[in-house]
């Protein structure tokens, strides 16, 4: 598919899977506008994009910005629209996962996982989809996960979350398709990203049984995965096998339950005190 000249906006694009998503649009001659809340780190972020750009004529904006702030979303979104022009493709990254068991989890640490991974996507989709609605055209790519679609053992906040990013482009889906506008949903698995390095320091030993071996991508795999999504037009876009649990957790999901539950079960035996 060709970009040139094309806008994308990615919020989460200073590290991980969306970094690495603005390096494959950069590559394709996009015009990009990096979103996330560190200054620092998107300045970094900014400078290796334009490395690796098509042309040095492309653009490669900056918006430092907490997404789940709802009146600066407006503003500067808006600012920058027209300043670049309504986006031909928004990509919905920013988001976060704190694992820990429900009862663990505060009140403050569920409504801030959902204002960022849910309330983040609504606020950029408030501002940009009338656009994309006036103009009758437009992609829009929103990052859940696997757990999104499977309740993991340690990440009732974060799967409430994703869940919900599923369903909301799920409606979307239908009501944007009249207007020639498509809205795709990525799956990552496990990630070797900044966040998943955060992830691991709470994770309990339950999730980790029930990823067991699980190979952990790179976001340059996801990234080329989720591009050639897009190429195909593909509403879910999954990682290799992923789509085979996917189908499985649709027409089978006691199958999946019983993996699931048989790893926490493994790691709560491990847990348990030796008889003496």
């Amino acid at each position: 598919m060709n970009y040139d000249q094309k806008v994308v906006f990615i919020t989460g694009g200073s590290t991980g899977i969306g970094l690495a998503l603005a390096n494959e649009f950069a590559k394709r001659g996009a015009n990009l506008l990096l979103m996330a809340r560190r200054e620092k780190v998107l300045r970094e972020a900014q400078e290796s994009v334009k490395r690796v750009a098509k042309s040095p004529g492309q653009k490669v904006e900056t918006l430092a910005i907490d997404v789940s702030d709802h009146a600066a979303v407006k503003r500067e979104l808006s600012r920058w629209i027209e300043k670049l022009g309504v986006p031909d493709v928004l990509v919905n990254c920013a988001g976060f996962a704190h694992p820990a068991r429900f009862e663990e989890i505060t009140h403050e640490m569920f409504r801030n996982t959902m204002d960022v991974n849910l309330g983040g996507t609504w606020n950029t989709l408030e501002v940009v989809v009338p656009h994309m609605i006036k103009r009758r055209s437009g992609a829009i790519l929103n990052v859940s996960s696997i757990a999104g679609f499977i309740g993991v053992y340690g990440y009732t906040a974060y799967g409430a979350s994703k869940f919900a990013v599923n369903g909301l482009s799920e409606v979307l889906r239908a009501e944007l398709k009249p207007h020639n506008i498509r809205v795709h949903v990525l799956y990552p698995p496990n990630t070797d990203t900044p966040g998943l390095a955060e992830e691991n320091k709470t994770k309990p030993e339950e999730t980790k049984a029930v990823e067991g071996n699980a190979k952990t991508r790179k976001p340059e795999e996801i990234a080329a995965i989720a591009i050639r999504g897009l190429e195909k037009n593909s509403f879910q876009i999954l990682a290799g096998s992923d789509s085979f649990i996917r189908f499985m957790n649709g027409v089978l999901p006691g199958f999946i339950h019983s993996v699931t539950d048989g790893g926490v079960r493994k790691a709560q035996r491990g847990k348990a005190p030796s008889k003496t």
